[in-house]
């Protein structure tokens, strides 16, 4: 019986040099890639939790600037439409076109709504326009034809480039004042200029 439990205490040493063996060499190895995994693990759930941060910042701010875009192209949009009333307009300051109470209401509220509506840039030229009519209104004749007709092309111009065309090749001298004489249209008659 003694050898027996010799052989078992022998064994029991055996397993427990061994095991304790075993244990120092893979335990420390074991612990340390549990380690790094879990480090490794905990800084990518806080990489993951900064993009998602960053994505979201950024997905509001692509709203907002989406947001914008829409609002700028509604007032370009808006600036377009009233910007073709004031070029119908102003024709009633142009020799023989049509000078009714009508048209020059329109031109009034063409006028108005450009003050609401068009840029800086646009009402400049405008307003240096109207006050040439205003000023012609007074004293007929005391401003140049070309002096007018420039001062229009460069109302046409600036409404223009404020729409979408700032790099225009067209100049005012550009702009061609056209009248039509008697008859044009169905006889062929040259349009008087």
């Amino acid at each position: 019986m003694e050898l027996v439990g010799f052989i078992l205490l022998v064994a029991n040493v055996v397993v427990l040099v061994g095991g304790g063996a075993f244990l120092r060499i893979y335990l420390p190895s074991y612990l340390s890639e549990k380690g790094k995994n879990l480090a490794s693990k905990e800084d990518l759930q806080h990489l993951t939790r900064l993009v998602e941060g960053v994505r979201a910042e950024y997905a509001g701010e692509l709203e907002q600037l989406k947001a914008n875009l829409s609002s700028e192209g509604q007032v370009i949009e808006r600036r377009r439409r009233v910007y073709e009333d004031v070029c119908a307009s102003l024709r009633i300051f142009i020799s023989g076109h049509d000078n009714s109470q009508t048209a020059k209401d329109a031109f009034h509220s063409a006028y108005a709504a450009a003050w609401l509506w068009a840029s800086d840039s646009v009402l400049t030229p405008l307003n240096q326009f109207v006050g040439f009519q205003v000023q012609i209104a007074n004293a007929p004749g005391s401003i140049e034809q070309v002096v007018l007709k420039s001062a229009y092309a460069d109302v046409i111009l600036a409404m223009r480039e404020d729409v979408g065309f700032p790099s225009t090749g067209a100049a005012g001298s550009d702009y061609q004042f056209v009248q039509f004489g008697p008859g044009v249209g169905s006889t062929g008659t040259i349009p008087r200029l």
